[in-house]
């Protein structure tokens, strides 16, 4: 299996009705029962020793419990960064009102049930042909910490230096960056060729792959700070200053899984503004 053959199969996957489509017993209305989640996906490539990677590990960046791609899958050469866009139906379901659409709490957990499933399908693909390949979502020593508690018993496994925080030990959109795919946004998300509504997820393997170049010099040089985000975000979390405020983001959440378990979601901060589905920058 070579670079291209394993994009092919991702993708395929990806667009693959019997796969990807909602299933109509999990709809939260019939007329969303088959609705494909995501698109096209796009991918970037980075070596395993891209120096990026171990910047990732400073107080600045994420910090020093971010894994490198070593430490995931030993032996690697290089990591894979997939972003998978949302369909058109559901970034306009979510253009309006205070509230999640249904659309989007699709999008959100079934869309991330399923991107989990891709990935893990892709990640076999590579060793039945021979090759380490690892996903960190997956990695038994993976957090992804989403509240500020400093008890640990809340985060099991997490160092005491990152309690506290709002990070993860893998952050798919710092990888995402470092593969070439975009540049952070106010509203911290990663604005792509194709924008910031969608889902990320990578993996690790010692297959050698071409890395793909970086289009960029800054963090946020797609982002045209117009703080359309700021005015959409029903939370007060986005400043156009200092960018987004990562409390008032994460109490928001709380409220949808309150209203909407076992869902959640919110993402008004990137419908209905100008990097929903492409880099304003370009134009």
């Amino acid at each position: 299996m070579d670079e291209k053959q394993l994009m092919e199969r991702i993708s395929a996957t990806v667009l693959d009705d019997s796969a990807g489509a909602l299933a109509p017993e999990v709809a939260l209305r019939p007329d969303l029962a088959g609705m494909r989640i995501f698109g096209a996906p796009l991918f970037g490539v980075a070596r395993a020793d891209d120096p990026l990677f171990e910047a990732l590990r400073r107080e600045e960046a994420v910090g020093p419990w971010h894994m490198l791609p070593g430490d995931v899958c030993p032996g690697a050469k290089s990591v894979l960064s997939v972003f998978l866009p949302y369909i058109e139906r559901i970034k306009a379901s979510n253009a309006g009102g205070a509230e999640p659409s249904a659309e989007w709490l699709h999008g959100r957990i079934e869309g991330h049930k399923f991107m989990v499933r891709a990935a893990g399908a892709a990640v076999e693909a590579l060793r039945a042909a021979g090759h380490r390949a690892a996903l960190p979502m997956a990695d038994g020593r993976f957090f992804a910490q989403e509240g500020a508690t400093t008890d640990p018993a809340a985060f099991p496994g997490v160092p005491e230096a990152a309690r506290g925080a709002y990070t993860s030990n893998w952050s798919e959109r710092h990888v995402a960056y470092v593969c070439g795919l975009g540049t952070f946004g106010l509203s911290k998300g990663l604005i792509t060729e194709k924008g910031a509504c969608g889902r990320f997820f990578s993996l690790v393997t010692d297959l050698e792959m071409a890395p793909t170049p970086r289009a960029y010099g800054g963090i946020y040089d797609h982002c045209i700070r117009c703080g359309r985000c700021a005015a959409r975000c029903p939370a007060g979390a986005i400043d156009t200053e200092s960018g987004k405020a990562h409390p008032p983001c994460g109490a928001k959440l709380v409220e949808t899984r309150g209203k909407y378990a076992p869902r959640y979601g919110c993402g008004k901060c990137l419908c209905g503004v100008p990097c929903e589905g492409r880099d304003p920058s370009r134009e």
